[in-house]
């Protein structure tokens, strides 16, 4: 039986955003990093984000324009009979050059702790990468109202694939984190990694579930599902 027809007016008009950072890719350091692709192990991990019970409820998957961006999400997608749509809103904050880990930790750390000054020549931003990604976020967000069921209602969902540097410029930016905040966000995250991140008239966003999360007991069978709206926190 169909659902009744619902006043969209009545409606909780809450919305919800799966964040995700990419798999792991094959690193090149002849190639742009915007150019590579999963590494063997990333296309298992990101395989196993089909069992990963909070993309349940997603009518969307969008991906930045590097294709280790939209290989992480595809397999979801096509599992609920959707494909990844890439748009530059959710490229990688953009860096130029190779750099060793202690030179690249070092300039990640002032992309993060300095977001209206270039971490080093060539590099976007923090807060340039911030306002791209939101702007992207806000122009979707109408597209994935809420869901109607009998006897419930569903928030809006999408999922969103990108770097780990624009995602966490984002939600510093979006959480008001501050300098230390997000910068152990940046260090914690997986690869790949979730966030939620959940949009209500009249209150600010929060976040409902953290990055970190993913490797918990039981998250790769399924074990981590979106709480209700009201809860967590």
């Amino acid at each position: 039986m169909a659902a009744p027809l619902v006043d969209p007016s009545v409606l909780p008009q809450a919305s919800r955003v799966i964040l995700v950072r990419h798999a792991r890719p094959r690193v090149n350091p002849a190639r742009p990093a915007r150019e590579w692709e999963l590494s063997p192990e990333g296309r298992v991990a990101a395989r196993r984000l089909t069992a990963v019970a909070l993309f349940e409820h997603a009518d969307g998957f969008y991906a930045g324009p590097e294709p280790k961006m939209s290989a992480t999400l595809a397999d979801v997608a096509a599992e609920r009979g959707l494909l990844v749509q890439t748009d530059p809103s959710f490229a990688e904050s953009h860096a130029e050059g190779w750099l060793d880990a202690a030179t690249f930790l070092a300039t990640v750390g002032r992309f993060i702790t300095a977001p209206v000054r270039p971490a080093a020549a060539g590099w976007e931003t923090a807060a340039e990468a911030a306002a791209r990604f939101a702007a992207g976020i806000e122009r979707l967000r109408p597209d994935h109202g809420p869901v109607v069921h009998p006897g419930h209602v569903n928030p809006g969902a999408f999922a969103v694939a990108s770097g780990g540097r624009v995602l966490t410029a984002y939600l510093s930016w979006l959480l008001g984190h501050t300098t230390e905040q997000a910068f152990q966000t940046w260090r914690a995250m997986r690869m790949p990694d979730v966030a939620v991140v959940e949009f209500s008239p009249d209150v600010a966003p929060r976040l409902v579930i953290p990055f970190g999360l993913l490797a918990s007991p039981g998250a790769a069978s399924g074990g981590l599902r979106l709480p209700a709206t009201g809860d967590a926190g």
